[in-house]
């Protein structure tokens, strides 16, 4: 009789552990439910939103690198802030930015960078010459190309020839000529200078060349009555170019490309009754 009251209080303990197991496991799995739901409505809440990586000053020209994108919760993110690099990316900061700020509208300008002040490099000069199809290499100079500048002067017989080569060609080879007559003076005014644009039409980056099919025929639409050459040149090769966009003739020498540096190239000379 004993032994049957002590099995049934066994059995009986036995079931009251298996209830408690049950309860624990119930309460773990609730507790395990409630933080997913809690992080799940936590990710929905977050938003992307684009910060400075780094301190940025002001009249900045924006570029990735400058940037990254974030997940901030909403009570964080400022509504008008940019949500992708690509909105911001060549905008021009309107005043210092420290890093981990939000990007607004504000902080930037309108537009993004893409006039010819943003194609040239550091310590040069955009000038433009007026030309013709002649100059141009017959029409098929383009932009992104190197070319050399050749000036043709008209001397007339009592021009001081070496006063002219001074100015346009310093340093090179001296030229003999008869006296009395007028002249032609021919000189490799600049060499491998860079075309920043052909009329209207600013060279391309690299990306969008590589994906653009150019024909002669779409070319020439685009830039049908291009009256202007856009060199890119330093400032005192500036002054000089302008000294001989007004008193000589001009024509553009197209380099092959990788054909860099100068050449030793002496002035020309000839002498007309």
């Amino acid at each position: 009789m004993s032994r049957t009251q002590l099995s049934g209080s066994s059995r009986m303990t036995t079931q009251r552990w298996v209830l408690i197991a049950g309860v624990v496991v119930g309460l773990i799995a609730a507790i395990l439910v409630f933080v997913v739901v809690t992080q799940a409505g936590g990710s929905d809440d977050s938003q992307s939103v684009v910060v400075a990586k780094q301190d940025i000053p002001a009249q900045s020209r924006l570029v990735a690198d400058m940037l990254e994108v974030k997940n901030l919760s909403a009570d964080e993110v400022t509504p008008e802030a940019f949500t992708a690099r690509s909105q911001v990316v060549n905008r021009i900061t309107a005043g210092a930015i420290e890093a981990g700020d939000q990007i607004l509208p504000s902080m930037v300008s309108d537009r993004a960078g893409e006039s010819l002040a943003f194609t040239i490099a550091p310590g040069k000069r955009a000038v433009s010459i007026e030309v013709k199809e002649a100059i141009t290499a017959g029409g098929n100079v383009q932009p992104g190309d190197q070319v050399d500048i050749v000036a043709i002067f008209a001397l007339d017989k009592d021009a001081d020839v070496s006063a002219a080569l001074a100015v346009v060609a310093p340093g090179g080879d001296s030229v003999v000529t008869p006296f009395g007559t007028d002249r032609n003076l021919t000189v490799t005014l600049l060499q491998d200078v860079a075309i920043l644009a052909v009329g209207q039409s600013l060279a391309k980056s690299e990306e969008e060349t590589s994906t653009r099919v150019t024909t002669p025929e779409t070319d020439a639409e685009g830039r049908p009555k291009a009256k202007s050459v856009t060199l890119e040149v330093t400032p005192e090769q500036a002054q000089l170019l302008a000294l001989a966009d007004e008193y000589a003739v001009l024509r553009l020498s197209v380099r092959p490309f990788g054909d860099e540096g100068p050449l030793g190239i002496a002035p020309m000379m000839t002498a007309f009754e």
